[in-house]
This record gives structure tokens, C-alpha cells and sequence, in this order.
């Protein structure tokens, strides 16, 4: 009867601490709102049993009695793997193992526009991804890769990238769109402009800097093709603020002779060297590289912005409109002492 009794009693124990370690490990809830959970290349096992131990304080202090052995039982150790996990809502621990364990990681965003240099996409990968920028740079350095001829390969667009990408695996993806983007049309739209892959991109460069305005673009592209077609100077102003930002660390707001006299051994002087520079002058936007692939087809080949606080431009088709155009336009900017 003794033993009768005392099986009795461990067996409604043993049901009472099922019952309360599944209250506590399937049911109870230890995230409130959707969240992120990150597991970084070099975290340790006991690392992450800290964070899921540090999430799961609202738990019963007994509980944590059994927690490692849960996480045994799981086979988490074995199942975890870098990267990042988007957890829901009203999560369980035994929802948030699960879905560590899945090893099925959700990828990030890694979205970037027109830029004027590689440094701020390189910031951007930074805050977005577990890849540091230092790296990135040896890998590129390892393969003989010049940094800035990153310019030359990036198409802006939103990419969907798992957090945890390696150098090597950020750059394949990185050439990958730069190929599904140069389609037989584009392909074939830059052969009618007389212009390769990459001079497309150096073109852009400068339109994505000329304009101000979207709808601008297609006009300013095809100005500079009419100059290119007729071996033309482009004389673009936006390369000459490129030389000086670079050398001088300074935003020239009017373009000056002894700006355009002093740069003029840079190959980036589009006023004493004919054809495009070297390399784009910035990342250029996607709207202005489509801009440079389908122009406008016009006969201009002056252009002046506008004596207003427009930020669009006057077109002309002789020195003689441009002149007038000019003048007007410089007589504004002295009216506003800028100088």
C-alpha cells in the first residue's frame, strides 16, 4: 500500500513538472513584437544559450532548472548555424528554437541609389550586414580588384542578401546582377550610342551629377552623345567639381577658367581632354544610366541652367543661343553674390 502510494505521488510529481515545464517551454510567450535575432559567425553555444536564457527572464526560476537539457533535447548545439532569424510575435522558447534550428535565416535589404564614392555603400553593407568593410576591401585587394572600379560593376537596386555573406560571395552576387542587367536590348542600346558597358557607366556618372531632375536626363544624355559623336570636348562642369571635391576637399558652387586652367592635367577635365574620363565621376542612379542608353534624340549642343531656382537647363544648338543663355545665367548668379 506504502508503495502504491508513493509511485502514486511521483507520478502525479513527474505530471506536474511535465505540465509546468511545457507551460513554461511551449506555451509561454517570451517575445512580444516581431524582432530580429542575430547569431554572429563566432558565437559560441554557451554565447547563445546566454541570449535565449537573457530572453526567457520572464520564465519561472525552476524552470531554468531544465533549461540546457531542453536545448540538449533540441540538439540545438548541433542544429544552429550564423546568420539572421526573424522571430514572431507571441514566440515561444520552444518557437525560437525551432526556428534557430531550421537554420532557415531570412535574408536583409541592402539598398543603395546614386552615390558620389564607394564609402558610403561600404558604410551601408556595414550596417546591414555582419560583413565589415575592412574585409570587404582585402578581398577585393586580394583579387586584384581596384576598390574604385566597383563604380564601373554596381547596379543601383534593392538586393536581397543573406546577412551572414562573405566578401567572396557579396562580390559574386554583385557581378551576377551587373550581367542579368545587361540584357541583349541594353547591350544593343549602347552599340547604337557607340558606347561600351562601362562607358555607359562613366556617362551616366556625369548626367546623374548635370541633373537635377529626373526628366532631365534623357536630354543631357543625349546632348553629350551629340558632342562625343562629333569628337566634341564634353566640357562638363560636374567633372570639374569632381577634381576639385577630390583634391581640395571643397564643393565648388560656380565653376570658374582658373578652376577648369588648374585641373587641367587630370584626366578627369573634360574641358582639356576629349572622350569620357577614366572612371565614373559617382555611383550612378539607374535612372540616369537608362538615361544614357535611350537619349533624347535632339540636335543640342549647349546647355546652361536656367536664370532660376529651377535646377533645369536652357538648351541651345549654337555658340550664338549659348552665349545669350550663358550671360543671363551668370548675371543671376552675381545678382545673388555667388561667386
Amino acid at each position: 500500500m506504502r508503495y502504491s502510494i508513493f509511485f502514486f505521488f511521483l507520478f502525479a510529481l513527474s505530471l506536474c513538472i511535465v505540465i509546468f515545464l511545457k507551460n513554461e517551454y511551449f506555451d509561454k510567450k517570451i517575445t512580444d513584437q516581431k524582432m530580429d535575432f542575430f547569431i554572429s559567425t563566432n558565437m559560441s553555444f554557451d554565447s547563445l544559450v546566454y541570449r535565449l536564457d537573457d530572453m526567457s527572464n520572464n520564465m519561472h526560476p525552476v524552470s531554468k532548472i531544465f533549461f540546457r537539457k531542453f536545448l540538449a533535447q533540441k540538439r540545438l548545439e548541433y542544429w544552429y548555424k550564423p546568420g539572421r532569424y526573424v522571430l514572431n510575435d507571441f514566440s515561444s522558447l520552444n518557437d525560437v528554437v525551432n526556428k534557430l534550428r531550421s537554420r532557415a535565416q531570412d535574408p536583409v535589404n541592402l539598398t543603395f541609389n546614386s552615390m558620389d564614392n564607394i564609402a558610403p555603400l561600404l558604410s551601408i553593407m556595414q550596417s546591414n550586414l555582419e560583413l565589415d568593410s575592412i574585409d570587404m576591401i582585402s578581398y577585393l585587394d586580394s583579387i586584384n580588384f581596384p576598390i574604385d572600379s566597383l563604380s564601373l560593376l554596381l547596379i543601383p537596386n534593392t538586393y536581397e542578401l543573406f546577412w551572414d555573406i562573405s566578401p567572396e560571395n557579396l562580390f559574386i552576387r554583385l557581378q551576377s546582377e551587373y550581367k542579368k542587367f545587361w540584357n541583349p536590348d541594353r547591350l544593343r542600346a549602347a552599340t547604337i550610342n557607340n558606347l561600351s558597358e562601362h562607358e555607359v557607366f562613366i556617362l551616366a556618372s556625369i548626367v546623374d551629377k548635370e541633373a537635377s531632375h529626373v526628366d532631365e536626363m534623357a536630354k543631357i544624355a543625349g546632348l553629350y552623345i551629340n558632342r562625343l559623336k562629333k569628337n566634341w570636348a564634353l566640357a562638363a562642369d560636374p567633372t570639374i567639381v569632381y577634381i576639385w571635391r577630390k583634391n581640395h576637399g571643397q564643393q565648388l558652387r560656380r565653376i570658374r577658367n582658373k578652376h577648369i586652367e588648374f585641373t587641367k592635367d587630370s584626366k578627369f577635365n573634360t574641358y582639356y581632354h576629349k572622350g569620357l574620363p577614366p572612371l565614373p565621376i559617382c555611383i550612378p542612379s539607374f535612372q540616369a544610366i537608362e538615361s544614357v542608353l535611350y537619349p533624347e534624340n535632339h540636335n543640342f549642343l549647349y546647355m546652361c541652367a536656367r536664370p532660376d531656382n529651377s535646377e533645369y537647363h536652357n538648351f541651345a544648338v549654337n555658340h550664338f543661343e549659348h552665349q545669350a543663355n550663358a550671360a543671363a545665367f551668370h548675371a543671376w548668379l552675381n545678382k545673388r553674390k555667388i561667386y
